[in-house]
């Protein structure tokens, strides 16, 4: 279960820089877990729109020596984020690539877990900012912070406990 946690954050870390990076105020995003094939340890997502209509983002998901997520965008049919690394045995060291239509360029990053008794702090460091993702455990809403000065960027509740989530996304 923690792996598809870990997975789960990871798409939100990457929806939650989409969404500072748009031009749109607030966005609403329903993300839910596709049923995983069989023998496949990771599972992949779907987010889409509030109206739970339109597919806007696909996550893939790969397991080998190294596991691998892709996120695509469904309306661009093209790959927005890539991200590499181990988070399935207790490990948490990932590297990822994100998309910047701005300056038509890939832009990188790392991300990585402390761990406290009842709560998990991601960190990630990607173009020249430091963001935050907090989450306790036995609570249903994580938030994602700009560092400094400790803006919220975006906020993701799940619906229930692990199938699926909501995720509310507004920048400032």
């Amino acid at each position: 279960m923690l792996m598809k946690l870990n997975l789960f954050l990871l798409l939100s870390l990457i929806l939650a820089i989409k969404c500072a990076k748009s031009e749109t105020v607030v966005r609403s995003y329903v993300v839910k877990e596709d049923k995983p094939p069989i023998l496949k340890p990771l599972t992949d997502f779907t987010a889409y729109d509030s109206r739970e209509k339109d597919r806007i983002y696909l996550l893939r998901t790969t397991s080998t020596d190294i596991d691998t997520i892709t996120l695509f965008d469904y309306r661009a049919r093209t790959m927005i984020g890539n991200a590499e690394g181990e988070w399935t045995n207790g490990i948490f060291n990932v590297s990822l690539s994100i998309y910047d239509p701005k300056s038509d360029k890939w832009v990188d990053g790392i991300m990585t877990l402390v761990r406290s008794f009842l709560s998990y702090t991601y960190k990630l460091n990607w173009n020249n900012q430091r963001l935050v993702m907090k989450s306790k455990s036995f609570t249903k809403t994580i938030k994602i912070y700009n560092e400094s000065p400790d803006q919220l960027l975006a906020q993701f509740r799940y619906r229930s406990f692990w199938r699926s989530g909501t995720n509310n996304c507004s920048s400032q």
